[in-house]
């Protein structure tokens, strides 16, 4: 399948935010003081990756079952676990090992165990980036038995999966708000990790999925609007403002940018992916191909960024250059080696169902 260079692009963008906002400085240059406005919202990075994983995943499936009239949640979930689990589960050890026995700074055994079954947004972690990872397996298991029976009840509308959206942006909304106005402050493991906070975004990339391949005509007519300028300048203004904002600081944005950062971004994205200038996919292709290996790359930066602690105590350009460049480049690595040869063996196993479609999507 030919890798579509916009979405690499928007993956690399995603994964540099979240390693930004993970970085930890330790002096007060100029090179600092810059990193520190993008490092207050460099966590919108994970909203981004949201709406793109609910985008792409849902497109499988919903070609699978144009194609065949029916959906396999087994194949499917098989499949995502060997894109998921191998390098997962390679870096937990790695992480373990590494903290347990070199730096002398032991991990839970029980935060562990949360990890690898993938609970850990509910419970305890060892890594601060894991919960993410579990959040998008409650995901894809939910949007399995949800299409199990939306196909049984032959309800596989646009409409339907625009209510399931509205039900699962509700239920966040009003969850993050009853705790702002209980507690007034800012908790990131009660406010910003927990699965059902946060379903709203992976639902909004699944509509947007089905409306870009399925009814584009309804873009296509956005597109040539002069309100679509308007948009996508005022989703750019307001994902500016989580630079701006310190979280901590005005815990209201749990309650706000968690609710429009995923429409802001799903707005950039369909943009992105219809702006077809040559000029500007040549200049994306360099940090598109970083992105094709976001995954591996997102998972390993933090123990990237321990092991850049440890050699350069006071910082400096060699510090971030020493994270940065191990983090890419060891993602890289790891991808190649692990995680695209399973990829490979699942492609022989358990092939893609998904081809020419047959089955029309209704739009009601």
């Amino acid at each position: 399948m030919k890798r579509n260079l916009q979405i690499d692009f928007l993956r690399f963008c995603g994964v540099f935010l979240v390693m930004i906002n993970h970085i930890i400085i330790l002096g007060n240059s100029a090179l600092d003081n810059i990193l520190k406005v993008f490092k207050t919202g460099g966590w919108v990075g994970v909203d981004l990756f949201f709406v793109l994983s609910g985008y792409l995943v849902s497109g499988l499936i919903i070609k699978e079952y144009q194609t065949h009239g029916t959906f396999n949640a087994k194949r499917f979930l098989i499949r995502r676990g060997f894109k998921i689990y191998p390098s997962y589960y390679l870096f937990l050890g790695t992480a373990y090992f590494f903290f347990t026995y070199l730096t002398k700074d032991p991990q839970n055994k029980d935060s562990l165990f949360h990890e690898a079954v993938f609970i850990s947004n509910y419970f305890s972690a060892n890594n601060q980036h894991t919960w993410s990872i579990s959040v998008e397996e409650h995901f894809y298991f939910l949007l399995s038995i949800l299409f199990f029976f939306l196909i049984k009840f032959k309800k596989v509308k646009l409409k339907t999966f625009f209510y399931v959206y509205l039900l699962v942006f509700i239920v966040g909304l009003l969850c993050r708000l009853d705790n702002y106005l209980t507690y007034h402050n800012y908790d990131f493991g009660r406010d910003y990790i927990k699965s059902h906070y946060r379903f709203d975004a992976l639902f909004f990339g699944v509509v947007l999925s089905l409306i870009a391949n399925y009814r584009p005509s309804l873009l296509e007519r956005l597109f040539a609007h002069k309100v679509n300028v308007f948009l996508l300048l005022l989703s750019v203004l307001f994902v500016a403002t989580n630079f701006v904002f310190d979280r901590q600081s005005y815990p209201i944005i749990s309650v706000v940018n968690l609710s429009l950062n995923p429409l802001c971004f799903g707005c950039i994205l369909l943009n992105c992916i219809a702006f077809t200038n040559k000029m500007f996919l040549k200049l994306i292709t360099p940090f598109a191909y970083i992105g094709k290996y976001s995954y591996s790359v997102y998972l390993f930066h933090t123990l990237c960024m321990a092991l850049s602690i440890h050699i350069f105590k006071t910082g400096g350009i060699t510090y971030y250059l020493f994270y940065f460049g191990t983090a890419i480049i060891g993602g890289i690595i790891i991808s190649k080696l692990v995680e695209y040869p399973l990829i490979g063996v699942r492609e022989r196993y358990f092939p893609s169902k998904s081809g020419k479609p047959k089955t029309e999507i209704e739009v009601k």
